[in-house]
């Protein structure tokens, strides 16, 4: 009788388990490569290589509509990547999705028009994976703020652009579908730069790089074909309306710093003077609170975008790379100036943490800690508010001090 009531239990839980995996995709990401407050890019993966519709209707109507997407291969995986693009759509709107032949209902909220009626909370960190528990953990965390959108800059599944790694991209991609969706299925937008964990050997070099996009999708192949944004060449600038630019950088993994990006950066940055916000995201950091100050990538961050990010009354700049957590004084022309940017960051999501320098020995360094954490970043009107959160929930850091939104 108990060998009867345990095999009718596991059969019971196969079955279940069967009729949820037939119930949704094995991935979904869900990001933007125009302005996200009439757009969205959603990909899902699945077994089947064949085209398949989406299926999407604002919230409150009856008919669904349906687009085609395109399909292409998940590198060295059984799997297909499937890609709608959505335009046109009203902004701060709910919108439900169905993938395929999928039943289960999902939903995205585009971004707002303005950002001076409402708050627009971003959860931003990198480094976000060296075990599985370890992201989920942050994610959890991170989904009881229920953010508008995530940025995680660089070194995502710490895959190293090898085939002998694509179950822990599979592990990446199964971790965000468990923790970054809300209990009434939102799907969490996405933003991704690169870090030299996307990238075989990690590292631009003449060598390797021509500057073509083949040569970044041999030595980057995840990053090129899992994530539309930022694309090929793998730095881009996302504009919400008119008050947030969202530049996503490569500190030297598939392009030089100095060069044409750098050139990119100065001629953009130009462009986006009546920008409310301006948010420079990017992975190696230009003052790091693990490695040396001196260390050759941080040294041309300083030189070559940090006078451009100064120019343009950026007053943040997020960076990662040194697995702890770090706030900069105010610094201008490499001197702590009230009216300076603060970096912050330092690449904490999901990854075992690193010994800090000493905040008392280190000039540029207001506060440094090592604990896993991801920040919340508060946009309001022409305001700017970080509130850090370690794995635990707790408060670990806030600037500048508490303001009510």
């Amino acid at each position: 009788m108990r060998k009867s009531f345990i095999a009718l239990f596991f059969g019971i839980l196969f079955i279940s388990l069967q009729v949820k995996s037939q119930n949704e995709p094995l991935a979904i990401l869900l990001t933007w490569t125009e302005d996200p407050t009439t757009t969205i890019t959603i990909d899902w993966h699945t077994a089947e290589n064949q085209s398949q519709q989406l299926f999407f209707r604002e919230k409150g109507k009856e008919k669904w509509e349906v687009e085609s997407g395109k399909t292409h291969p998940f590198p060295f995986s059984d799997r297909f990547v499937h890609r709608t693009a959505l335009a046109g759509l009203n902004p701060g709107a709910s919108y439900e999705l169905k993938f395929g032949k999928y039943d289960k209902v999902y939903f995205f909220n585009t971004m707002p028009a303005s950002a001076a009626l409402q708050p627009i909370r971003i959860a931003i960190g990198g480094d976000t994976m060296h075990e599985k528990k370890m992201l989920e953990r942050t994610n959890k965390q991170v989904l009881n703020y229920e953010p508008h959108f995530v940025i995680m800059g660089g070194d995502m599944a710490y895959e190293n652009g090898d085939a002998k790694a694509v179950e822990k991209v599979h592990n990446w991609f199964d971790a965000c579908k468990k923790t970054l969706i809300t209990k009434d299925n939102r799907i969490i937008p996405i933003v991704v730069g690169i870090g030299n964990h996307e990238v075989a050997g990690g590292y631009y070099s003449p060598e390797k790089f021509s500057g073509n996009s083949e040569d970044r999708e041999k030595y980057a192949p995840y990053f090129f074909s899992l994530y539309a944004f930022p694309g090929q060449p793998g730095y881009n600038v996302l504009d919400f309306g008119n008050y947030l630019s969202l530049f996503i950088l490569d500190t030297g993994h598939t392009n030089p710093i100095e060069g044409a990006q750098t050139d990119w950066l100065a001629t953009e940055l130009n462009k986006r003077r009546n920008f409310t916000h301006i948010v420079p995201v990017y992975h190696i950091p230009a003052y790091p609170s693990v490695r040396d100050f001196n260390g050759s990538r941080s040294e041309e961050v300083r030189r070559n975008w940090v006078p451009l990010f100064e120019k343009h009354n950026v007053k943040i700049a997020f960076e990662n790379h040194d697995h702890a957590y770090k706030r900069t004084f105010p610094i201008k022309e490499n001197t702590i100036d009230e009216k300076g940017i603060v970096f912050v960051g330092d690449g904490a999501w999901g990854v075992r943490v690193r010994e800090v320098h000493d905040v008392d020995e280190t000039w540029y360094l207001k506060k440094a800690l090592s604990q896993r954490h991801f920040i919340l970043l508060t946009l309001q009107g022409n305001h700017q508010q970080l509130t850090v959160i370690n794995k635990e929930g707790e408060i670990i850091d806030s600037y500048p001090e508490f303001e009510k939104f």
